[in-house]
């Protein structure tokens, strides 16, 4: 009997606690809540900082002084790197890397249709360099080795109209393939 009642007890506290709560995203009534007016001063929140505040943040996939990309920058051995890839009308791959500076300075972009992803600054960078950081390309790669190398790497199937791939190598050299297949 004992443990029945302080199980009741307890079950009667941790309700009466939950609803005693101070936090007004969980209060149920709108109308009682602080909402700052436009002309006071906001705190600087996420949802508040403008994009020039925002330190490394990117804009329209520019980048500037990202230190931790400027070290990542450092296992790619290029400074530019394009692939464009469609499979008949609608669907279409595009990444794009350009190092503008040892600095961290970049552009990055990945637009894919056929897996809906679209990643520009950061986040395509991030998503580039894991997926280039070892690859196997060099400015006298025959077009058919390259091609495989990046469908492999992409996990890309090979049934494409329209491949082209354009990389510019930290020694200056660049591989410039592009094949088209008629249906």
């Amino acid at each position: 009997m004992k443990k029945w009642f302080v199980s009741i007890i307890g079950t009667g506290l941790l309700l009466g606690l939950a609803a005693c709560s101070d936090d007004p995203s969980v209060d149920n009534h709108p109308k009682e809540q602080v909402v700052p007016s436009d002309n006071q001063d906001r705190e600087q929140t996420p949802d508040t900082i403008q994009v020039e505040d925002s330190g490394n943040k990117s804009h329209e996939g520019q980048v500037q002084n990202d230190q931790d990309a400027a070290e990542m920058m450092q296992d790619l051995n290029f400074t530019e790197f394009e692939l464009e890839v469609n499979y008949g009308p609608n669907e279409e791959i595009d990444y794009e890397y350009k190092q503008k500076s040892n600095d961290g300075d970049y552009k990055a972009e990945m637009k894919d249709t056929v897996k809906n992803v679209i990643y520009k600054g950061m986040e395509a960078f991030t998503a580039l360099h894991t997926q280039l950081k070892d690859l196997e390309l060099n400015a006298n790669m025959d077009k058919e080795a390259a091609i495989q190398e990046i469908l492999d790497r992409f996990d890309l199937d090979a049934d494409y109209s329209k491949f082209e791939l354009e990389v510019t190598f930290k020694d200056g050299s660049k591989l410039d393939i592009e094949d088209r297949k008629t249906p």
